[in-house]
């Protein structure tokens, strides 16, 4: 059977789902309604996902100097998800902390206190200019913290699916988190990354990606590492989040430290 013979049996079907669900409104203060206007996102990948003929790599970089110079990589999105699991005041790290704009919001409406970690002297200049105090740091077998230091939450927002040994990262965060490691990753198993797979296609993402998580690999990821899962978020609404694997593309955890206080 052609591709272009399961084209109106996928659209109609996925179109059919959606409007059924347009009409639930978030009304959070963090996160975006799901109408229609998240709605017909979800469509317009699918189909540009079914008919794109350009399937060029995305951000194909020598090194992540010239990454950081090219690709702005702050996404209020992601600080707006997080920022309620974040308590007022506390000390976090922010690792992979890109042109700090993440760093900056969390500043400015919970009070933190940061310190942004990235590999990228280019990146950790831009943190600088917004008044983020960072250090140059190659994380990639491990976090690199002594003994005894310690911060209240440790973000890895977008960092672990670029790294070589991310169960390395995410045991020394939890080991170094008092209050939790909040984690963001692609979910590969979006319905826009499925349908390139469908077609022959890694999914076209960062080609600074090493690593490909859907959600449901992520859970169990943490699971076999035994690193205990505290609350899970995403931007759908309640009566879609069981088909979060298949319709989320930005979401998060919040994971234990390896000695919570209770």
């Amino acid at each position: 059977m052609g591709l272009s013979s399961i084209h109106p049996v996928i659209i109609l079907s996925l179109k059919s789902n959606i409007a059924s669900s347009t009409l639930n409104v978030m009304k959070s203060r963090t996160t975006p309604r799901f109408g229609i206007s998240l709605g017909l996102t979800i469509l317009r990948e699918s189909f540009r996902a079914l008919t794109e003929n350009n399937m060029a790599f995305h951000e194909v970089f020598e090194d992540y100097e010239k990454y950081h110079s090219a690709v702005n990589t702050g996404n209020l999105s992601r600080a707006r998800l997080v920022e309620e699991w974040i308590e007022s005041n506390s000390t976090v790290l922010d690792v992979g902390v890109g042109d700090g704009i993440v760093s900056e919001y969390l500043i400015q409406n919970k009070q933190v206190k940061v310190i942004g970690l990235d590999i990228s002297s280019t990146a950790c200049e831009k943190a600088r200019l917004i008044g983020i105090s960072t250090e140059i740091r190659d994380i990639n077998n491990g976090l690199g913290l002594s003994i005894d230091t310690s911060y209240d939450y440790i973000l890895l927002l977008e960092v672990i699916e670029h790294t070589a040994h991310p169960h390395r990262i995410l045991m020394d965060a939890v080991n170094h988190a008092k209050k939790g490691v909040i984690v963001t990753i692609p979910n590969s198993a979006y319905i826009k990354w499925r349908i390139q797979m469908l077609r022959g296609y890694v999914p076209r993402q960062s080609f600074t990606h090493l690593h490909f998580w859907s959600i449901k690999d992520f859970e169990l990821f943490c699971k076999e590492s035994n690193i205990r899962i505290l609350e899970f978020k995403t931007f759908l609404p309640k009566h879609l989040m069981r088909f979060r694997n298949l319709l989320a593309w930005q979401q998060c955890w919040l994971l234990s430290p390896s000695k919570l206080d209770v």
